[in-house]
């Protein structure tokens, strides 16, 4: 585990490398790491994160054409692996634009969101796939019985932030207006 905190403080103060600076031969280096990664069940292990963290600049960098021979499910796991470190998180944020894949993309924006790390880009990116009928089809394939409650999740924290937003502009303090609403 400290192991694994310290990777993702290297990889957070590391120059951010734009995709056009990762190579096919970095990224097909990437992709034969991930077929050699140990797994439990379907998921990755612990250990599989730990040497995949490293090439979480060359996952973002990754683009339909680089996966078009791969089942996108192996990059979409290891992506579920490195988002239960707050590190990766806060390196995804930052660096969410830099997420070429559609797929992983969506999903990495779901992820960001359920775990409370979405950004305002994010959520406009989230709110624009909800709107989308193809991309919202494949939110639903993503996210299963849980779609509908995501889904209601991302719409009302629009409103709930204008509502704050128009709240703070008018002068009123929010926490007081929220409690003199639930008080009725």
């Amino acid at each position: 585990m400290l192991m694994m905190n310290f990777l993702a403080v290297l990889l957070l103060l590391a120059p951010s490398q734009a995709s056009d600076q990762i190579s096919d031969l970095r990224k097909q280096e990437f992709i034969n790491l991930l077929r050699t990664l140990p797994t439990k069940g379907d998921l990755y292990t612990d250990e599989a994160v730990l040497k995949a963290a490293p090439f979480l600049p060359v996952l973002f960098a990754l683009t339909e054409k680089d996966v078009e021979k791969y089942d996108i499910y192996p990059f979409a796991a290891i992506s579920r692996g490195l988002c239960d470190y707050p590190g990766h998180r806060v390196y995804a944020v930052r660096n969410f634009g830099k997420i070429h894949h559609p797929e992983l993309k969506l999903f990495w924006g779901a992820m960001l969101f359920d775990s409370g790390d979405a950004s305002p880009e994010i959520e406009r990116f989230l709110r624009d796939a909800l709107a989308s009928e193809e991309q919202a089809k494949l939110l639903s394939e993503m996210l299963g019985p849980q779609f509908e409650s995501f889904k209601k999740r991302v719409l009302s924290h629009e409103l709930t932030l204008s509502v704050l937003l128009v709240m703070r502009y008018v002068g009123g303090d929010p926490i007081d207006d929220m409690l003199l609403l639930a008080a009725g």
